[in-house]
C-alpha cells in the first residue's frame, strides 16, 4: 500500500490536468537548472513580481498558467518598463502558446519579438529544437520584412547618434560662450647688467658658455698682445717716426702688424659685446587684465569685410 501511493504521486508529478486534458512536462533546460528559482510572494501584484511567477510557471511546465499570467502584462497594454523584462516576457509567452499547440498565438509573439529584435533568435542547446525550427521557419518567411526594419533601425539610431552630437556642440559653445574670460597680458623684457659690456669672453663665461667665452677671450688676448706688442717696438726702435731706408721693409712690416691685429682685436671685442647682448638673461612678467586688450578687443568687435570679386 505504502508502495503504491509513492508511485502515484510519482506519476503525478509527472503529468498534470490543464484545461481538461493531459499535459506531458517537458524536461527543464540546462538554463533552467542553471538559474535560481524565484519565490515571488502571491501579495505581490507588481509586474515584476507576475513577471516572475510566470516564468516559474513557465520553468514547472504549467504552460496555461504562464499564458494567464504573462498575457495581461502585455495586453492591452505593455506594464513591463524595462525592456530585457519586456523581451523576456514576450518569449516565455510564445513559447507557452507554442507548448499549447497555440500556433498562431506563438507566432504572433514571435513576430513581435523580431519586430523588437530582428536578430533574436532561440539557443538549440536551450530551448526544445522544435521551437528552434519553428521561429527560423517564421524568421524565413519574414527575411524582408526583416531587413526593412534592420535598416530603419539603423537609420534611427544614426539620427539619433546625429541629434546627441549636434546637441554636445551645442551644449559646449554654449558652455564657451557663458564661460568667464580671463585676459593676461605677458612682458619678456632683458635685463642688462655690467658684465654684458666687459670684453675679452666674461659674460659669456660668465651665462656657462664656455666655447664661445674661451674663444672671445684667446682670440682677444693674442689679437690685442700682438697689436700691442707692435706698436710698443715700432715706437721704441723708431721714437721720432723716423727710420734709415735700409729698415723700410721691417717698418711697414711691423707698421701693419699692429693696425692689422689692433683691428681684429676690436672686431673680436664688438662682437663679443654683441652677443653678450643678444643673449642677456630675458625676464618675464605676467599681469592680469581687468579689460580686454584694446587690439583683441577690435578684432573681436570688427565686422568681416565682404568679399568682392570683379571680372
Amino acid at each position: 500500500m505504502l508502495r503504491r501511493s509513492a508511485v502515484t504521486v510519482s506519476l503525478s508529478f509527472v503529468i498534470f490536468v490543464g484545461h481538461g486534458r493531459m499535459v506531458r512536462a517537458e524536461k527543464p533546460s540546462l538554463e533552467t537548472l542553471r538559474q535560481p528559482r524565484p519565490l515571488p510572494s502571491p501579495l505581490d501584484q507588481s509586474p515584476e513580481a507576475r513577471l516572475a511567477r510566470g516564468k516559474l510557471a513557465y520553468q514547472r511546465g504549467d504552460y496555461a498558467a504562464a499564458v494567464l499570467l504573462l498575457r495581461p502584462l502585455l495586453y492591452p497594454q505593455t506594464l513591463l518598463s524595462v525592456e530585457t523584462d519586456l523581451l523576456l516576457s514576450h518569449k516565455l509567452l510564445a513559447l507557452s502558446y507554442f507548448f499549447e499547440h497555440d500556433e498562431a498565438g506563438a507566432e504572433q509573439e514571435f513576430n513581435l519579438l523580431l519586430s523588437l529584435r530582428p536578430d533574436f533568435a532561440l539557443d538549440p542547446l536551450v530551448d526544445p529544437l522544435k521551437a528552434v525550427a519553428f521561429l527560423d521557419d517564421i524568421r524565413r518567411r519574414n527575411q524582408q520584412r526583416l531587413e526593412d526594419i534592420r535598416r530603419r533601425q539603423a537609420e534611427e539610431e544614426q539620427r539619433q547618434k546625429a541629434e546627441s552630437e549636434a546637441l554636445l556642440r551645442r551644449a559646449q559653445e554654449l558652455a564657451q560662450k557663458q564661460a568667464e574670460r580671463l585676459y593676461f597680458e605677458r612682458v619678456v623684457t632683458k635685463k642688462f647688467g655690467p658684465l654684458q659690456f666687459v670684453p675679452f669672453g666674461v659674460p659669456q663665461l660668465a651665462d656657462g658658455r664656455i666655447g664661445v667665452g674661451t674663444a672671445l677671450l684667446v682670440g682677444e688676448a693674442l689679437t690685442g698682445a700682438a697689436s700691442a706688442g707692435a706698436w710698443l717696438t715700432v715706437r721704441l726702435r723708431y721714437p721720432n717716426g723716423t727710420f734709415p731706408a735700409r729698415e723700410v721693409s721691417a717698418a711697414q712690416a711691423l707698421t701693419g702688424t699692429y693696425l692689422g691685429t689692433g683691428a681684429a682685436f676690436w672686431v673680436l671685442v664688438v662682437a663679443g659685446l654683441t652677443d653678450a647682448l643678444l643673449h642677456a638673461r630675458q625676464v618675464t612678467s605676467v599681469r592680469r587684465l581687468s579689460v580686454p586688450p584694446t587690439d583683441l578687443s577690435r578684432s573681436d568687435t570688427a565686422p568681416v569685410p565682404a568679399l568682392s570679386v570683379s571680372f
